[in-house]
């Protein structure tokens, strides 16, 4: 339980950068220089979403008696800090493609 809860807060570090810049461009503040590295901005909300997601999911294969797969059973852990940091990735994730994809969309 320690190990999930450490994660969790190690994943909130990691959205830290995205954070600010999605607060900075929403609000018309100029956005700092260190976060216009996509690297740093999307390379910690992909690491933060697999960490949690890796956390709470478990795969499960059935094989019946011939040894052909039968089944395959997914489950979801009911840990709620990586739920939350989840559904703040995907929120932060889906402003930044929305904004992406708004912004290079506009008539020529």
């Amino acid at each position: 339980m320690k190990n999930n809860n450490r994660l969790a807060a190690a994943s909130l570090v990691l959205l830290v950068p995205s954070t600010i810049l999605v607060c900075c461009s929403i609000l018309g503040f100029n956005v700092p220089k260190v976060l216009s590295s996509p690297l740093l901005v999307m390379g910690g909300l992909l690491v933060a979403l697999l960490t949690n997601l890796l956390t709470i999911l478990r795969l499960q294969a059935e094989r019946d008696p011939s040894g052909h797969l039968a089944a395959l059973t997914l489950r979801i852990g009911l840990k709620s800090l990586n739920l939350a940091v989840i559904g703040l990735t995907s929120l932060l994730l889906g402003t930044i493609l929305a904004y992406a994809f708004v912004e290079n969309l506009q008539p020529r």
